[in-house]
């Protein structure tokens, strides 16, 4: 190749190849659209199963009746929301608070470790749902032994996944801090915590769903008030459109409780959320 063409090339524009083709994601509005299409595709074929004749209203309501029930038993569904939901967030609190100050605890503590946390494993294995029986005897027939049962069920995901966040700290960050003589507590907070917080979350999201379940598990066995009571009670007497309706309201009470906790990863931790959104070109 002659000097001059050598020169050409060099002046030439450098051209880029083009941007291989991207996977098609969908934006907010898609997101949020589609399933509201496949839930509404999903009631009409309900309402027109059972409008026909195919199913027994006494086994499957119409999505029409459940919505009548939801007017007539409204003022029943509210007060006792509110009082499943008062047990469910107390539980969900105690819960996770004495699971993460236990995981700190067997961090620190080689012994507690082995001695504890295998009790604290093996305790999973209890039928708390059978022992409720002995609980109301022990504290009554109030929120007491609900919210044992849903601080119960919500200590032991705790307890798991932040033990291993704690645990899964850099182990070069821990070598510099130990030879800057640093303190159990400053590796504490400085390499610990932030460590864990993709696990605690997580735990968070588990029990959210989980407190309201348990619950209402807890009231079907002895409660005058809430929605487990609810569905205990006109289940006997075959009134079969308000128990689906506080079912369905019982289910929008755990979708908040989700909600609420993703909201709060999003905001106390923008950059765990930013991690996993896709890039911009």
């Amino acid at each position: 190749m002659s000097a001059a063409d050598a020169t050409d090339l060099e002046d030439a524009p450098l051209t880029l190849a083009p941007d291989e083709p991207r996977a098609w994601l969908p934006g907010p509005a898609v997101a949020i659209l589609a399933p509201l299409a496949v839930v509404a595709a999903i009631v009409l074929a309900w309402q027109a199963v059972t409008a026909g004749g195919h199913v027994s209203r006494l086994v499957l309501p119409a999505p029409s009746e459940i919505a009548t029930a939801f007017v007539t038993a409204g003022p029943d569904l509210l007060g006792n929301t509110f009082y499943t939901a008062a047990e469910a967030v107390l539980g969900f609190i105690i819960g996770n608070v004495v699971g993460f100050l236990m995981a700190v605890v067997f961090v620190g503590s080689d012994i507690g470790r082995r001695t504890v946390y295998p009790l604290a494993t093996a305790a999973q294995a209890v039928p708390i749902v059978a022992v409720t029986p002995a609980l109301i005897l022990w504290f009554g027939n109030g929120m007491a032994p609900k919210i044992f049962v849903t601080a119960f069920l919500t200590f032991f995901p705790m307890l798991v996944n932040a033990l291993r966040g704690l645990r899964s700290a850099d182990a070069e960050v821990n070598e510099l801090l130990y030879t800057l003589s640093a303190s159990p507590w400053q590796k504490l907070t400085i390499v610990r915590l932030p460590a864990s917080t993709r696990f605690v979350f997580n735990a968070l999201k588990l029990s959210a769903c989980a407190c309201i379940v348990s619950a209402l598990v807890a009231e079907w066995v002895a409660a005058d008030r809430g929605l487990g009571y609810l569905i205990v009670l006109w289940s006997s007497q075959y009134k079969m459109a308000e128990v689906w309706a506080a079912v369905l309201t019982g289910t929008a009470l755990s979708m908040a409780m989700f909600g609420l906790a993703v909201l709060a990863e999003r905001r106390l931790t923008p950059w765990l959320a930013g991690r996993h959104r896709p890039q911009s070109h």
